[in-house]
């Protein structure tokens, strides 16, 4: 399956993004190695009440890298913040996935006034040490040979042993998009993925606007405990697991996601169309 490039726009410090519709704003950050057209089956829905803007994650897709070579989750957050005051000027909701969970997440925790709620979708928290050490090995796998193939095994992680029909289109996507994504974009962000653990406890506790957390049932390295563990942290917080789905749930279960993400964001009472 191939997917038609949405066109960019550009901001002044490197962020790739598109967007659609008319109404309050919600921004989709994708996760590590993929790009904004990660988000094609919920920008549909969105955007019939909302102003819809799908990013490129720094060094992904038409976006720039970070100058700083040591740039660490908080300089992604803030290059990202940054061009919401600039180009959006109004909080936003934030949906995330992976690790644009943890961009998501950093964001609402340290710019409280330009978040209005944050939908977190298969996020990581307190992995388990064997966990911890396998995705930490991955990433300096990565770093160390960029010649690896950083395709095949993720797309095991992600789907269903052999995906069939909708799932098999999905996956081809993902297989298309890392196999074209920069690489060192792509390492310095799975590096960053591997080094983060979730929010402190007490960061997601001071969290008072509306939070859920969305997994598959078999996303074992971002699991439904680990939703429900965040979610009950939060003051407003709320958890759903998707049944029969892995870690690409946006992508292969739209008609569960959908329903999920247009309640949670009639919630955070900012739905009113501009």
């Amino acid at each position: 399956m191939t997917l038609k490039t949405q066109q960019r726009y550009k901001s002044a410090n490197g962020l790739a993004y598109f967007k659609t519709g008319t109404g309050a704003p919600i921004v989709l950050i994708h996760g590590v190695g993929l790009r904004a057209e990660a988000w094609l089956n919920q920008v549909p829905v969105l955007s019939q009440q909302h102003t819809v803007y799908a990013i490129d994650m720094p060094g992904h897709g038409e976006s720039a890298l970070l100058a700083q070579d040591d740039a660490g989750l908080e300089e992604y957050v803030d290059a990202i913040a940054d061009w919401i005051k600039t180009e959006i000027e109004e909080p936003v909701i934030m949906v995330g996935h992976s690790m644009g969970s943890m961009i998501a997440l950093n964001f609402a925790i340290r710019y409280k006034a330009l978040c209005a709620g944050v939908a977190a979708l298969n996020s990581v928290y307190r992995r388990t040490p064997q966990a911890k050490q396998a995705v930490q090995q991955r990433a300096l796998d990565m770093l160390e040979n960029p010649a690896l193939d950083k395709v095949t095994t993720p797309v095991l992680r992600w789907f269903n042993q052999n995906p069939q029909g909708f799932e098999k289109q999905m996956a081809e996507l993902c297989k298309q998009w890392l196999l074209a994504a920069p690489a060192t974009g792509y390492a310095r962000a799975y590096q960053i993925f591997s080094q983060n653990d979730g929010p402190r406890d007490d960061e997601l506790a001071a969290l008072d606007i509306p939070v859920i957390f969305i997994t598959g049932d078999g996303d074992s390295n971002s699991s439904g405990q680990m939703s429900e563990r965040m979610a009950a942290l939060c003051a407003n917080g709320s958890y759903a697991v998707i049944a029969e789905s892995r870690h690409m749930v946006p992508m292969t279960h739209p008609e569960e996601i959908n329903p999920l993400l247009a309640e949670f964001v009639q919630q955070c009472g900012i739905q009113t169309r501009r």
